[in-house]
């Protein structure tokens, strides 16, 4: 009788012994799956901030084009009706003597024709 006791005692006590292997196995794939999570997490927000990054340079682009499209505001100059013209000294302005422009354009019509 004593043996079948201490049988039935050793046979109760497998399963119960077995517990804490189990609660380690179930903690470690609890781990495993909040490990996983937090990757899938990090890899969203990066995805997501890499995203942002490239929107804010998209319309930085875009505001830098539309404000080289916007030109200079000119205004004209006005002239009282009774102001003389405007006159223009042409001798303080550059000149290129005839024979000298003529001498470049012939150099650079041969060199356009001397093709290697």
């Amino acid at each position: 009788m004593r043996i079948a006791m201490v049988l039935l005692m050793i046979a109760t006590a497998g399963p119960v012994a077995a517990q804490p292997y189990l609660n380690v196995q179930a903690r470690d794939a609890q781990t495993q799956a909040d490990l996983q999570a937090l990757r899938y997490r990090d890899v969203q927000v990066t995805n997501e901030l890499a995203a942002q990054q490239a929107r804010a340079q998209a319309e930085q682009a875009l505001s830098n084009l539309a404000a080289a499209r916007i030109g200079p505001v000119v205004t004209p100059a006005v002239r009282r009706a009774d102001a003389p013209p405007t006159v223009i000294d042409t001798s303080k302005l550059v000149s290129i003597p005839d024979a000298l422009l003529a001498q470049s354009n012939a150099r650079v019509r041969a060199a356009a024709e001397n093709r290697r």
